[in-house]
């Protein structure tokens, strides 16, 4: 079903097979997640690069925070003027004011979060730009969540990829990792808003009171003081791992706190 005018003010799971796309060019594009449906400050685009073709920010992408994961596929990205090689799940961080582009190798599927930056914001002078899901450098372990409706006994991990202390000014991107079983815990956050989509297996989001099933590639958006998180319930013989990434939009300083890091930006 196509989401309607408003119907994003009290959160929604997209399905990716409900995306409506238009051509653009050689790209495909879908934009679910967009002010004219509800969001605050974000945007949520879903890109399909043909091989060979290269996709490049347009202008008013390139005035606002951008975070790019390959969701699919690989091939040459460039922000700024440093390229480097990328493949499914690496993900781009370019600063307000920095051009990106990425050269399909193969046929390639992006998730794009867009935002204005907010006005005061510290920038970086030497912001990480290129990182991956599974990067474990930074984790945030034992978060039981806020809401006093759900238990959690078994929660999962989440990398921190891009966020204040690898020089994010406004956007964040995180990665949890739900292995069978685990619950990131169940939380809401007073000043942001937040996107985030299935990487890999299936499992179930949880939004404003119900569990809702999800997969790779479907789409959870969750405004302010509304609560939401991530479970994987399957513990059967070949239970697998349920894989989510996404982050609050402005970045949640009591993420940071919790995890015993500095909230400030770098």
């Amino acid at each position: 079903m196509a989401i309607s005018v408003n119907e994003l003010t009290r959160g929604a799971v997209i399905r990716k097979k409900d995306f409506i796309w238009e051509q653009s060019g050689p790209f495909s594009l879908a934009h679910p997640i967009r002010k004219e449906l509800g969001s605050i400050n974000i945007t949520g685009v879903v890109v399909d690069i043909p091989k060979g073709e290269i996709w490049t920010c347009c202008e008013m992408a390139k005035n606002q925070e951008v975070i790019v994961v390959i969701f699919s596929g690989g091939g040459k990205a460039t922000i700024g003027d440093v390229s480097q090689t990328v493949e499914k799940n690496a993900s781009l961080y370019a600063p307000t004011g920095l051009a990106y582009s990425i050269e399909a190798a193969e046929e390639t599927r992006i998730y794009i979060w867009q935002s204005d930056l907010l006005p005061g914001s510290k920038t970086s002078t030497s912001p990480r730009h290129f990182n991956h899901l599974f990067n474990n450098e930074t984790i945030f372990e034992g978060f039981m969540g806020t809401d006093p409706t759900q238990t959690n006994n078994s929660p999962a991990n989440m990398n921190f990829l891009f966020w204040p202390g690898t020089g994010c000014s406004h956007l964040s991107l995180h990665c949890g990792i739900q292995e069978p079983g685990q619950n990131f815990g169940v939380h809401s956050h007073p000043i942001s808003e937040e996107l985030f989509i299935g990487v890999e297996g299936k499992g179930q989001v949880h939004l404003d009171g119900e569990w809702i099933d999800f997969e790779e590639g479907d789409i959870l958006y969750s405004p302010e003081n509304i609560y939401h998180g991530t479970r994987n319930p399957d513990v059967g013989l070949n239970a697998k791992r349920f894989v989510t990434c996404g982050g609050p939009v402005p970045f949640d300083v009591n993420f940071y706190t919790l995890a015993g890091l500095s909230p400030e930006v770098k």
